[in-house]
């Protein structure tokens, strides 16, 4: 049996994302998500997923966005308390400093905390921009999962459809270190799905590429990354993704995508099925 994990990111990232992604669960295909603490609209975020138990919420940990939970910090946030605003500054913390891997971890524990101290126990761990992959992190977002008792991450081992041009280094590399990383969770006792497919799409998952997925489903247990939403509240965040999530949005609401699972016979579920 093929079974499937439609995660959006970002929830609680602003009132116009967390209600794209609760409609999108409500009235399409979404089965699960991922939450952002430290985000304007977390809490908020909480207390509907709170009300729809239905809904699989993981965390999506973040280093490069959003206001840290922890006191103290200097390895990782500049003199602001404000987190390196891309990947290749947060890398470049972590390569110059040996404390930045320790505040990751306290920092990370802390964004779990944020959930789990409104009863809300996450399912699974990602993060923001895949940064759970470099190998430096790969150690801290293992070590998390075990000490908080949750049974799952991803690993963005990227699946690339017929036809689709030879992914880039970029894409080639993140698809190595999820390799790297799946096999350090199966050691871990952690689970992680087969498959993962999204990155090569963030920003452009349309209906016609749902088709072209749905007609492609490798065997086992995926994961699909997508981002819906509104862009009420991203005016002025950080984010190249404003208007592209609602297009996300009214392909996961598309009635006929929701018929054509059923036709294929693929279960839809969340990582706390794993």
């Amino acid at each position: 049996m093929r079974r499937l994990i439609i995660n959006a990111d970002d929830f609680g990232f602003s009132v116009g994302v967390t209600d794209g992604i609760l409609r999108a669960h409500q009235e399409g295909i979404l089965t699960s998500t991922t939450l952002m603490a430290g985000m304007p609209d977390a809490q908020r975020a909480v207390g509907l997923a709170l009300d729809t138990p239905s809904l699989g919420v993981g965390m999506h940990l973040c280093l490069t966005q959003g206001t840290p939970l922890s006191k103290n910090l200097s390895a990782i946030v500049d003199s602001s308390n404000r987190f390196p605003p891309t990947v290749g500054k947060l890398l470049a913390r972590l390569l110059i400093n040996r404390r930045a891997a320790t505040e990751v971890e306290r920092e990370w524990s802390n964004q779990i905390d944020f959930a789990l101290r409104s009863d809300l126990t996450p399912t699974h761990l990602d993060s923001h921009k895949h940064v759970h992959h470099l190998p430096m992190l790969q150690p801290v977002i293992l070590r998390l999962a075990q000490y908080h008792k949750i049974a799952a991450i991803r690993t963005a081992r990227e699946y690339s459809l017929p036809g689709d041009p030879a992914p880039s280094l970029g894409y080639k590399l993140a698809a190595h270190l999820g390799r790297r990383l799946a096999t350090r969770a199966k050691t871990a006792g952690i689970h992680t799905t087969d498959w993962f497919f999204g990155l090569q799409y963030t920003g452009r998952f349309s209906q016609e590429v749902w088709q072209r997925l749905l007609a492609n489903l490798p065997p086992g247990v995926g994961e699909v990354m997508v981002h819906p939403g509104y862009s009420e509240g991203l005016d002025a965040a950080a984010t190249r993704l404003v208007a592209e999530r609602k297009l996300e949005l009214d392909a996961l609401l598309a009635p006929n995508l929701k018929d054509e699972l059923k036709r294929l016979g693929v279960e839809r579920t969340t990582f706390a099925e794993l």
